[in-house]
């Protein structure tokens, strides 16, 4: 089973890159560290590769400091050539409007261009299992705007009935137990211990709506 992995940095978490075109690493090395990246793809693909030895292919598309448009414009090379089984989308955080980000994406653009990203793909790969994974922005200032967007992706699931990963209410209860600074490492991007939360929800939705059907 391949499964690929498309999205920002959060995604991409610093994944090895090989030379080609789409500066990605040939697929008989996806279960090499480095091409997984260090985040909460790494994770999943431990857990998977280990409960079912030579079954499951991971593959990371993140690409850090993406916006959805970028994913749209890269997912013909990144996604659609590769027939993955299950694509899973993680996007929103560099679209939301907010200090110091000019190339923001209006939520009602973001919408209908998720919207069509999702139909192309269904049309091209009707045999892909597709999950969206709610989209986040961890500083409490952009709660609001965060909010938007994730309502507006929760929304896209309903309407073409795909597995939604409610990530936001589990990284909150995260930094109530461990700490904002330690859930980001850096102020944005989730450290080790917000990666396995992300992690444990993505495996717990797949396992029991995509592996069970």
């Amino acid at each position: 089973m391949k499964i690929l992995f498309f999205g920002d940095s959060a995604t991409d978490a610093n994944r090895k890159r090989s030379n080609d075109d789409a500066g990605r690493v040939p697929e008989e090395y996806s279960n090499e560290p480095r091409a997984l990246g260090s985040g909460y793809v790494f994770l999943i693909a431990a857990e998977l590769y280990t409960e079912k030895p030579n079954y499951y292919q991971i593959l990371n598309r993140g690409i850090g400091g993406d916006r959805l448009p970028q994913l749209y414009g890269r997912i013909n090379l990144d996604v659609w050539r590769e027939k993955p089984d299950v694509l899973n989308i993680w996007v929103g955080g560099n679209d939301m409007p907010r200090e110091k980000n000019p190339n923001s994406t209006d939520l009602k653009r973001w919408g209908r261009l998720y919207r069509m990203m999702i139909e192309e793909t269904m049309e091209r790969l009707p045999d892909t299992k597709i999950l969206i994974c709610e989209p986040w922005w961890p500083r409490p200032a952009y709660k609001q705007i965060a909010s938007e967007y994730a309502a507006e992706a929760k929304k896209i699931a309903q309407e073409f009935n795909l597995p939604f990963v409610s990530l936001m209410d589990k990284l909150e209860k995260a930094v109530e137990v461990y700490g904002y600074d330690t859930c980001y490492y850096d102020g944005v991007h989730p450290s080790v211990e917000a990666c396995k939360v992300i992690a444990d929800e993505w495996l717990r939705v797949f396992k029991e709506q995509v592996v069970k059907e």
